[in-house]
């Protein structure tokens, strides 16, 4: 059998590591990443490979040859655009003829059982058959949902933690038929993942999936190399670790687990280990400590101390500085006498900390030391001076100014508003044209995107010493999650343009946004065009959310009192202006869950089509039976539904939400309690279980249980006797949510008690 290695990643996640080669040439005890894939092949009885370049190609070609070194016959395809994954082999198919051939990636680390992989590909006469391995943080990966036979039955690309349901993964690993290439389309960019596979699943092809034994890691970002060093060294994945290794000076301390190259200089009085790397040419001063760290060509001067870093070629430690955990040196960077690198910090080659100096942010084109993460919920939330800085907000300014004109608003504190100006300045400075706005809340942030059509609108708000950045796309819209995984590259990565001055971006001011705001969800939530007559309404004075709530009722024709009290329905919002609670004229409260079941019920009388949250109470379907209409969920209806999500405001923003009830209740005169009795009867409890295991585990097994669980696209949705259990992988922690719905409070609470020790149970066994 013939391979096709697919090497032309720039591996941009792996800077500065990666500067000036290929990601597949990254070295790794002793030769690069792409030199063990091929001992890999061999030992597998493969001895032909094509190899598909595209970044710096020559200096894969020239390291390697014709492959006669490593025992290989290679012959390579360089490519002159991009073809996608799919695309490059396509190129290679002269090479590969008419017989299965195998595909793998050439920047992992694996010692995958590829024997098996094909023995098992040839006994189910696949179409194509994919190595799958485990993870149980699998955001970052392609997750593949199969059942108990191995029979793929779909795939969900970079997932969000909502769509985790399993914990088995792509890992670029495919033993493929001439039959399979022949649906790839002859031009253009076409990928295995996103194209090829999916197109084979809708044409029933025999498509299967297995959990390959062996070890596999992709080698995606720094943090991910110094794990795979560390499990190569602890005998986790067979690589020769043995060519290059040096010998041990005396006087000097080794901690083994250690791998110590040629022309190593160790001098007396140091302590190497463990899990270090100690490249050719590296060298160690007197009494300097270097562990759990990777050195290639580096010099660590006496008395240092590295502990958890990557220097690479003719990097610098001098005398009895410290470099940290996480820390990247780039070639020729210097650190000075006495100087302190800090956790996670990056520095670009020949970037210099001076003597007594303290790094504390990255030294790259822009600069990010700690990764900032998108939440489930779309925010980016941090403690300001250390996650969300000024300078972190000029980066995230500058990559969102390459999109153009960007809305920038704030509230709540003099920090928000330090931290929106700076992420203004960094538009500015990528060209762009920061529109500062007096948008009082976040929701009305999302409205001036989606209202003057601005390519991306931030806002920021602030709690204490924390604080909420909320990104909006120009449909008012959080960001996809494509979108923020862009972002949260470009901010580790130092990117974003610089403009020159000629073409730095003017500020602009929108005004009047809180009354136009307003105005518009008065005029889009009205039911027919009948004026409203005697709904008076309360609305609390606190919250500046609030103030847009009142603005907006009265200019619906409510008659608002502001403050709180009993013989009328009181209207609040808050998370931002997203988020409405309800209270009828008698008191009782109608919980968000009950508000949506009742905006689902308002939207179907007009005959029209609903659309809402995976996570929404179960008690909407029955409402939709009820009228016969038509109810589409966020995740497991696709586009059609958000594109519904789109045109129906009401349903994500509080402000227009409330407008809508209220609309409703001016056009058939029924209080908010009577409309609330009309609803059918059920009450919702939510939980959270930690876990020990995986997120994506538990949910696995949950769908294997038999029970009539279904994934939902967003979490999974199970029927438990007369009600509803809801589950969804949380975002920032090991755990799961649970949503119980029932037909009474008491019922919820027990079901939702009795599936938490359900998912402590699995938890166990898993």
């Amino acid at each position: 059998m013939k391979a096709v290695i697919l090497a032309g990643g720039e591996g941009s996640r792996l800077r500065p590591l990666t500067l000036g080669r290929p990601k597949p040439m990254t070295p790794l005890l002793g030769k690069p990443v792409l030199g063990h894939i091929l001992d890999l092949l061999r030992r597998h009885g493969i001895r032909e490979a094509a190899i598909t370049l595209r970044y710096l190609p020559g200096v894969v070609t020239d390291y390697f040859g014709d492959g006669a070194g490593q025992g290989m016959e290679l012959t390579y395809f360089v490519e002159e655009e991009p073809l996608g994954t799919a695309g490059g082999v396509r190129r290679c198919m002269d090479f590969l003829g008419e017989e299965d051939f195998l595909v793998v990636s050439g920047d992992a680390v694996c010692d995958l059982d590829l024997t098996e992989l094909i023995a098992l590909h040839q006994s189910r006469r696949s179409v194509a058959t994919l190595a799958l391995c485990r993870r149980s943080e699998p955001l970052e990966y392609g997750l593949v949902r199969t059942d108990p036979q191995g029979r793929i039955l779909g795939f969900v690309e970079k997932p969000g933690w909502g769509q985790v349901d399993t914990e088995l993964v792509n890992t670029g690993i495919y033993v493929l038929s001439r039959r399979a290439m022949d649906q790839v389309e002859p031009e253009g960019e076409y990928d295995f993942g996103k194209d090829l596979f999916p197109k084979l699943l809708a044409r029933r092809e025999a498509l299967y999936g297995w959990e390959v034994p062996g070890y596999w890691q992709d080698m995606g970002d720094c943090g991910a190399y110094l794990e795979s060093i560390h499990d190569a060294l602890e005998g986790r994945v067979a690589l020769d670790l043995e060519a290059g290794r040096g010998p041990r000076s005396a006087g000097v301390e080794i901690r083994e687990p250690c791998w110590i190259g040629r022309r190593v200089s160790l001098a007396p009085g140091c302590t190497v280990g463990p899990y270090t790397v100690l490249g050719e040419g590296s060298t160690v001063g007197t009494g300097a400590v270097v562990e759990r760290s990777v050195l290639l060509g580096a010099a660590v001067g006496e008395g240092a101390e590295v502990s958890g870093a990557i220097l690479c070629k003719n990097a610098v430690v001098q005398r009895r500085a410290m470099v940290n955990p996480g820390a990247v040196l780039g070639e020729e960077a210097v650190v000075g006498a006495e100087a302190i690198v800090a956790p996670g910090v990056k520095l670009w080659p020949r970037r210099h900390v001076p003597e007594g100096g303290k790094a504390t942010v990255s030294q790259v084109t822009a600069g990010q030391s700690a990764p900032l993460k998108f939440s489930g919920g779309g925010l980016l939330r941090g403690d300001m001076g250390e996650a969300l800085t000024a300078e972190s907000m000029l980066a995230l300014g500058a990559l969102l100014g390459e999109r153009g004109a960007v809305g920038i608003g704030w509230s709540t504190g003099s920090a928000a508003a330090m931290l929106a100006r700076a992420a203004a300045c960094g538009v500015a400075s990528a060209g762009g044209t920061p529109l500062v706005s007096d948008a009082p809340c976040s929701s009305a942030g999302a409205w001036l995107a989606k209202s003057h059509r601005i390519p991306v609108s931030l806002f920021v708000t602030q709690d204490g010493d924390v604080a909420e950045l909320r990104i909006f796309g120009p449909d008012g819209l959080p960001l996809p999650r494509g979108e923020q995984r862009k972002l949260e590259g470009g901010l580790l990565r130092g990117e974003g343009s610089r403009a020159p001055a000629s073409r730095v971006g003017a500020f602009e001011t929108v005004t009047g946004v809180r009354s136009a705001y307003a105005a518009e969800a008065a005029a889009l939530s009205r039911i027919g065009t009948a004026p409203l007559e005697g709904i008076q309404v309360w609305v609390p004075r606190a919250g500046t959310e609030n103030q847009v709530l009142a603005a907006a009722l009265t200019a619906l024709g409510c008659r608002v009192s502001r403050g709180e009290g009993r013989g009328m329905a009181t209207f609040s919002v808050d998370w931002g202006g997203f988020r409405l609670t309800a209270w009828d004229e008698e008191g009782e409260a109608l919980s968000s869950d009950r508000l949506l079941v009742l905006l689902t019920r308002i939207q179907l009388e007009s005959g029209g089509e609903a659309v809402l949250p995976a996570w929404a109470p179960a008690a909407a379907e029955t409402v939709a039976g009820s009228l016969r209409g038509r109810l589409l969920r966020l995740g497991r209806d696709g586009e059609e539904a958000l594109r519904l999500w789109r045109e129906q405001p009401w349903m994500w923003d509080g402000i227009f939400a409330a407008c809508r009830v209220c609309a409703r209740m001016g056009h058939t005169g029924q209080t908010l309690s009577a409309l609330s009795r009309e609803l059918p009867a059920f009450a919702t409890v939510r939980a959270e279980v930690p876990l020990r295991s995986g997120r994506g585990r538990v949910i696995g097994a949950v769908l294997a249980d038999g029970e009539g669980a279904e994934s939902q696209g967003e979490g999974v949705r199970a029927r438990v006797g007369e009600g509803w259990i809801y589950l969804i992988p949380a975002s920032r922690r090991q755990a799961l949510r649970v949503i119980a719905e029932a037909s009474g409070m008491e019922a919820a609470r027990e079901l939702c008690h009795q599936y938490e020790d359900k998912l402590r149970s699995l938890d166990e066994r898993v």
